[in-house]
């Protein structure tokens, strides 16, 4: 499957995109970034915004710091927490979704609950439980630094996860229905053997286009939260802390999501491409009267024989 991936069009080019966007961030962190270290509190709050120029083609933000720089060196950190979230979400995910799968006869009233995630904005589930960060001491912040930022990305894990535990659920009982799960149950295989040699190899090709969907799901809740005022470490907490200066500096915003659309447009390029391997192109597989011309001599010597 891997070389069929590279050989697919629109996978190469969204990984060819993904590395770029992080080979540049890496090589300008490293080596071309401006040390901001040595600006004073007085010349942060004296340097106002600048436009773009041919010094600082994106314009600088508050301060005077460069725009590029300072996004650029946002890229590894908002990749990480969403790597982070997405990794929890079909862990956990997978776990009970095995589990929902193969007892399905039993617990398939679940599907009653777990159906009302569907209807419901992520960003809205979001909202409801981090509001309460609001009126929490600012003492305890001070003394767990941490605990915020864990807190955040641990409720996004929960949100996503009833809705991807019913989808892999869902996956795992259509795979049980196999005529060689069948054989197998003859020939006296268990549970355990079963979704080990058989379960998990028919189904283990669609995790990596569950998991991609999930990533741009999660950059898309990432940049919603942030937007509200739940801060995320990364590009989304630039955007989210400065898209009011949409009205007097827009390119402040614009370079932000312009990455943003470019990493967001790389994943769904590789979606695009895992979904074309693992379905595979119908017609060119097996021909029918729609797909091939018809030829009525052809098709007069068929009935003949």
């Amino acid at each position: 499957m891997i070389k069929l991936l590279f050989k697919n069009l629109n996978f190469s080019t969204g990984l060819f995109i993904l590395v770029m966007i992080l080979s540049i961030s890496v090589i300008n962190t490293q080596f071309f970034m401006e040390d901001s270290q040595n600006i004073t509190k007085e010349e942060y709050f004296s340097n106002k915004p600048e436009s773009p120029s041919f010094e600082h083609p994106f314009g600088t933000s508050k301060g005077g710091l460069d725009l590029f720089d300072n996004v650029l060196s946002q890229t590894i950190p908002t990749i990480k927490l969403a790597l982070f979230i997405t990794f929890g979400r079909m862990l956990i995910s997978l776990v009970f979704g095995f589990l929902y799968g193969l007892q399905y006869r039993w617990l398939k009233w679940m599907d009653l609950f777990i159906e009302g995630f569907h209807f419901v904005p992520a960003t809205l589930l979001a909202f409801l439980l981090l509001y309460g960060l609001n009126f929490m001491n600012f003492d305890f912040f001070m003394e767990h630094p941490n605990f915020r930022w864990n807190f955040i990305a641990w409720t996004l894990i929960a949100i996503g996860i009833p809705s991807l535990m019913q989808l892999i659920g869902k996956e795992t009982n259509l795979a049980l229905h196999n005529e060689y799960i069948d054989s197998a149950r003859v020939l006296g295989g268990n549970k355990r053997h079963i979704l080990q040699k058989h379960i998990l190899p028919a189904v283990r090709g669609k995790f990596l286009f569950i998991f991609s969907g999930q990533m741009i799901a999660v950059l898309t809740l990432m940049m919603h939260v942030s937007i509200i005022g739940f801060f995320i470490p990364g590009w989304t907490h630039f955007i989210g802390s400065n898209y009011f200066e949409l009205m007097v500096s827009p390119w402040i915003i614009f370079f932000p999501v312009l990455l943003f659309a470019l990493l967001i447009m790389s994943l769904t390029l590789m979606t695009t491409g895992i979904r074309n391997i693992l379905e595979g192109d119908y017609l060119s597989r097996k021909g029918s009267i729609l797909s091939t011309p018809y030829h009525p001599v052809a098709h007069r010597k068929k009935i003949s024989l």
